[in-house]
């Protein structure tokens, strides 16, 4: 139970929020039905989203049509960002939900999150923000964004793994939210065992279920130490360089690049694309290079601890790759 709440004021500190508004969960799918079902979403409410946010979140809104809700999708004409006139257009007074990345998983686009947070606010609706593919790596502020739920998750930049999330939620918004997925956790008395009645907690500890996943949970707080000590802009200034340099090699190199052009709105995450990235991928882990692929595109995600020398490697076997199996 220490350690849980070690995390709590770790995250918090990371994200310029109060322990109180934190809930820790065992992944976004669970954030998702957290909130989902304390919004008593039904016939008439709208849902926002885009193709370009990771599928678990459409996933979960359009299961929920069978009860009326809307899902709008707001398809992206390059796969790499969604202009904010698009939010513009599909956000309307029916909304009750939107709900983005900070930064895209399957292009690296760091999005200006405010004015999709102010658009969201004007029509009524709620701002979620995933931060899955951002937070660690880029310096994010609640409070000064307005932001109403932010969640984020230990498998990617925070070092901790997979098996914890942390879900942010505003201190405004946790007294008049109650959720009908829930557990033991939730409520303020637990240690009481009484089956009678359910007092939520007065945090966004409301907002959890089980029995926390304990092994993640110490995972998680020796990834967020490290974070935190770093500190998140350090992090995005040595990761920029990085991404700068393996850009720089790739376009060199003649690959096409499913990336924005401006490194101030790409974060780590490249995207390379290649005619078959998963055999690019298998081979390149022959050399000890790890990278991942999505459809059409190999994924590089450096971080601090990479080095230039690392970009440089990577780059030269992806080249004699290509050129020995044709790719």
């Amino acid at each position: 139970m220490a350690e849980i709440a070690s995390v709590r004021q770790q995250f918090a500190s990371l994200i310029n929020a109060s322990p109180s508004e934190i809930a820790i969960l065992p992944n976004i799918s669970s954030t998702l039905a957290a909130i989902s079902s304390s919004l008593d979403l039904g016939p008439g409410n709208q849902v926002v989203t885009t193709a370009l946010d990771f599928p678990t979140v459409a996933h979960h809104f359009l299961a929920k049509e069978r009860l009326g809700v809307k899902t709008t999708i707001i398809q992206s004409a390059d796969r790499i960002k969604i202009d904010p006139d698009q939010f513009e257009r599909a956000i309307s007074p029916d909304t009750a939900l939107v709900v983005t990345s900070h930064v895209y998983y399957s292009s690296g686009y760091a999005q200006d999150v405010g004015p999709i947070v102010d658009m969201a606010h004007q029509n009524g609706a709620l701002a979620m923000i995933d931060d899955y593919q951002s937070t660690g790596q880029m310096p994010i502020n609640v409070k000064e964004l307005d932001i109403d739920i932010l969640v984020s998750g230990g498998m990617k930049w925070l070092l901790g793994g997979p098996g914890i999330a942390f879900m942010y939620v505003k201190e405004d918004l946790v007294e008049n939210l109650s959720p009908t997925v829930t557990g033991w956790f939730a409520n303020r008395d637990q240690f009481d065992f009484n089956p009678n009645e359910i007092v939520f907690r007065d945090d966004a500890g409301r907002f959890e279920t089980g029995t926390p996943p304990v092994a993640s949970i110490f995972a998680g707080a020796e990834g967020l130490r490290f974070v935190n000590e770093i500190g998140p802009q350090a992090i995005r200034e040595r990761t920029k360089a990085i991404t700068g340099r393996l850009v720089g090699r790739l376009k060199d190199e003649g690959f096409k690049l499913r990336a924005p052009d401006d490194l101030d709105h790409h974060a780590s995450i490249t995207m390379v694309e290649m005619k078959d990235p998963a055999l690019a991928v298998q081979e390149l882990a022959k050399r000890d290079i790890i990278v991942d692929n999505r459809p059409g595109a190999v994924r590089f995600s450096p971080y601090f601890y990479n080095s230039f020398d690392d970009i440089d490697t990577a780059v030269s076997a992806l080249c004699e790759i290509r050129e020995a199996l044709e790719l």
